[in-house]
């Protein structure tokens, strides 16, 4: 019987993928003795033996436990991109971002900042040069250049 085994990145815990008899297989945290997943020609089970090809069809309206009717459905989800903008941070400045959801990318040495307390304190949100996605109230949330000379940063309005 075969076995594949590798080692989580930040856990460092040592996983496996084996094979238990003739066609049935299992993924387990081999470092706590743990089986996450059993599969066989029919079927996969997680941990306490839920079939997962069944699993999902609990939660649909009138469901075992179902998603209440008011609740959110992909379907509503309807995301519309708006026309990305430039923003041109001074050296040593900073610049609030407007209210408003954007997908960022950032010039190499400006950051997006929070502000939970209405601008006493300020916190690194996306680190300099980074991307990533930020929710503004339009005043606590800002982008702050600690180089020596203005760059570009864009954001990508979701509408």
């Amino acid at each position: 019987m075969g076995k594949l085994r590798f080692k989580g990145g930040a856990s460092a815990k040592d996983f496996e993928i084996r094979e238990t008899t003739s066609g049935e297989v299992e993924i387990a945290n081999a470092s706590d003795g743990i089986v996450l997943l059993e599969a066989d020609a029919t079927s996969i089970k997680d941990a306490g033996g839920v079939q997962l090809s069944s699993h999902g069809s609990r939660h649909e309206y009138g469901g075992a436990d179902a998603i209440s009717a008011d609740g959110l459905r992909y379907q509503q989800i309807q995301v519309v991109f708006g026309t990305e903008q430039t923003v041109s941070v001074g050296a040593g400045s900073t610049s609030t971002i407007d209210e408003g959801v954007y997908y960022v990318r950032l010039g190499s040495n400006t950051s997006v900042e929070y502000s939970p307390d209405g601008g006493s304190t300020w916190y690194t949100l996306i680190s300099a040069g980074g991307t990533g996605l930020v929710f503004s109230d339009g005043s606590n949330v800002r982008l702050n250049n600690a180089g020596g000379s203005a760059e570009d940063s864009y954001l990508l309005p979701i509408e």
